[in-house]
């Protein structure tokens, strides 16, 4: 198959797993709905503690500021000459708002485009800092779902309707694949070509700090909804971590916005021994914490950024308006006199 096919082939199939996702989204949360009323969902809602609802939002504050501080030591691995106000800012604004537009590479990279270029980033440095910057999101989240399917694989048997023997299987196909790339950043030292890039692998240094950055993370996020959900689902951590990864990489395939609508479908399909009510209402106010908040904050960062600092589009208009002012009523020489 040519190139020009083959790449139409893969956006056909992308478009189709999409359309397919958000579909049977829309057919498990119409379902749902039919059996529940909202008022339900809103009152399972007011019925969460304040003590939970400020531990989840601890573990979502962690886990951006986990964030944050790992943005600094990615800008430090790509430029020396940038101190850690720039990077801790930049990773507050683009991490929340880059998970809520979806394409966080793409949203996200075009933040750090305009946050980091006035600092004296090139292009390259930004597109490094961007990779580097989402690594550890991938890193952890492969191996926290492969760890799941392995030590979990019984008590998932029932959510996947997969025989525990074959979630173990895939299981330890994705650690040996971890395993792998592991190996992979130890032994080879030159740049790996991915079609007609040529890509720097980070340092086993770097490597390591991405897989505990991504595991943090991941264990963070996935705790502001375990939190949430009733005690009484009786659904030990690490089985409801492979739910939660599963559901968000269907989320990921959809290219829908935060998967708004696929998360909450798949977890009604994989977790229908929770009420659905109950499942519903904690979802929601996870997406409160860790989503809405966050993006709310983003850009009360951003707009200030914007207005006040050195970088920011408000004073760079006015100064240059300032300028031009005193240049047109500074008195000119005429050379004639």
């Amino acid at each position: 198959m040519s190139d020009p096919r083959r790449n139409r082939f893969k956006a056909y199939a992308g478009v189709l797993v999409s359309v397919l996702l958000a579909a049977l989204a829309g057919w498990v949360l119409w379902r749902t709905f039919q059996r529940i009323r909202f008022a339900d969902v809103l009152a399972q809602m007011a019925a969460v503690p304040a003590s939970t609802l400020a531990l989840a939002g601890l573990c979502a504050a962690g886990a951006f500021t986990v964030l944050a501080l790992y943005e600094v030591a990615v800008v430090r691995y790509v430029k020396q000459a940038v101190g850690r106000a720039k990077p801790i800012l930049t990773a507050y604004i683009a991490f929340p708002l880059g998970h809520a537009v979806g394409q966080a590479m793409l949203s996200g990279g075009a933040l750090r485009y305009r946050m980091y270029t006035p600092a004296g980033f090139s292009a390259t440095e930004v597109g490094a800092t961007v990779l580097l910057a989402n690594m550890p999101y991938a890193l952890g989240f492969g191996l926290l779902l492969d760890i799941s399917l392995v030590f979990a694989a019984e008590m998932l048997e029932p959510m996947f309707r997969i025989s525990s023997g074959w979630l173990r299987v895939l299981g330890l196909i994705g650690l040996c694949k971890d395993a792998g790339y592991v190996l992979l950043i130890l032994l080879r030292r030159q740049p790996v070509k991915l079609g007609g890039w040529s890509v720097n692998l980070p340092t086993p240094a770097m490597t390591a700090l991405q897989l505990c950055v991504g595991l943090a993370d991941i264990f963070l996020v996935s705790a502001v909804l375990y939190l949430l959900l009733p005690a009484s689902m009786g659904i030990p951590y690490l089985a409801f971590l492979g739910a939660y990864l599963a559901s968000m990489l269907a989320g990921v395939l959809s290219h829908v916005p935060a998967g708004l609508g696929v998360l909450e479908s798949m977890l009604l399909l994989l977790l229908p021994d929770v009420p659905p009510e109950q499942l519903l209402a904690a979802v929601l106010m996870y997406r409160v914490i860790y989503e809405i908040i966050p993006v709310l904050l983003a850009l009360a960062l951003w707009g200030t950024f914007e207005g006040f600092s050195r970088d920011g589009v408000l004073l760079r208009v006015f100064g240059r308006q300032g300028r031009s002012m005193r240049g047109a009523e500074s008195p000119t020489i005429d050379s004639s006199e």
